[in-house]
């Protein structure tokens, strides 16, 4: 089947196929705003869809520039630009030390704008999110047993394997825990972390930036910062007085420690409501985005704006095809 999907992306994403796909994709004139989440050296071998290799981000900037003007988030909404090419937004999520260690000399040297939303709770406490801590912990080369039954869910056996199959496992036990209340997942969080075992070796762990290290990055003229809550958690499944309190504490955070304002907002796991919609609107953001594969249109709801997830096993033509939503 994997072969078959290769061979499909390979001749879709290639010559006259991929040229009629993309003129038909944007034949509105959208604005292609990416989401990607963090960034590692090529020799980081750690089985995490988020965690992008450096040279694989490299290909698709090189890609983008051939074929659009890469622009920030407030000259898309702006429609400020005066390139020819279409609009694409870069865009990143969460927080992680990647963001310093590899993104910003990449904003840097190459000049590229980028839009960072930052989760303030893991940056105020220096501790990594639930999610990145089970998969930091589900790196071992041998395998892993994980046995939730006795919750009523199921039990997974995560490697040997690497790789697609590997993350397919880890992916799984993470939807699985996001649809558990977060005082419930807290508990199952701790049991999968005890049965995982100690910690390894060989990667670089997913970890907060410190806010020095966010406070250099939004030093950066290219780079906008973003909220993304205070506490991470799917805001459509907590009472929308504590989403209201973790929007307004990520963003109090945010504009003391980077003297920016912040204007944008990003919806953790891209869950929203119309009720988050208006909260965002009365908070004073401007533009608040989701995660749906769809190109954004400058008529859509500006606080639902699509984005188009971008993760580390995307090869090139998957990348391509990405952007013209197949």
């Amino acid at each position: 089947m994997h072969f078959v999907k290769r061979i499909a992306h390979s001749s879709l994403g290639s010559g006259l196929p991929y040229k009629v796909l993309r003129t038909y994709a944007l034949r509105d004139k959208p604005v292609t705003i990416l989401c990607y989440h963090t960034l590692r050296p090529d020799h980081d071998n750690i089985d995490a869809w988020t965690v992008l290799r450096v040279s694989d981000f490299r290909r698709q900037v090189a890609f983008l520039r051939s074929h659009y003007d890469i622009v920030s988030l407030d000259q898309a909404l702006e429609n400020s630009s005066d390139k020819q090419k279409p609009l694409v937004v870069l865009t990143f999520d969460d927080g992680d030390i990647g963001l310093f260690y590899h993104l910003l000399p990449l904003v840097q040297s190459e000049r590229l704008p980028v839009t960072v939303y930052i989760s303030t709770g893991q940056i105020e406490s220096g501790q990594p999110y639930w999610f990145d801590r089970i998969m930091n912990a589900l790196q071992r080369p041998e395998k892993t047993i994980i046995d939730l039954t006795d919750h009523g869910l199921r039990s997974w056996l995560v490697g040997p394997e690497t790789g697609v199959s590997r993350w397919a496992i880890i992916s799984d036990i993470l939807e699985t825990l996001k649809s558990i209340s977060p005082s419930g997942r807290k508990v199952l969080v701790e049991k999968i972390i005890e049965q995982a075992g100690s910690a390894i070796s060989g990667f670089t762990p997913i970890a907060p930036m410190s806010i020095k290290q966010l406070k250099s990055l939004a030093e950066d003229p290219l780079v906008t910062i973003g909220a993304h809550s205070h506490c991470h958690n799917l805001l459509n499944q907590i009472p929308l007085d504590q989403a209201r309190a973790s929007i307004q504490m990520s963003r109090t955070l945010l504009e003391t420690w980077t003297d920016q304002e912040i204007r944008h907002f990003a919806y953790p796991n891209g869950s929203h409501t119309t009720e988050l919609q208006a909260e965002l609107a009365q908070q004073g953001f401007i533009s608040a985005t989701v995660l749906d594969a769809e190109l954004a249109t400058l008529s859509m709801n500006r606080f639902a704006l699509s984005r188009v997830g971008v993760g580390r096993y995307d090869t090139l033509n998957r990348f391509k095809l990405k952007l013209v939503k197949i």
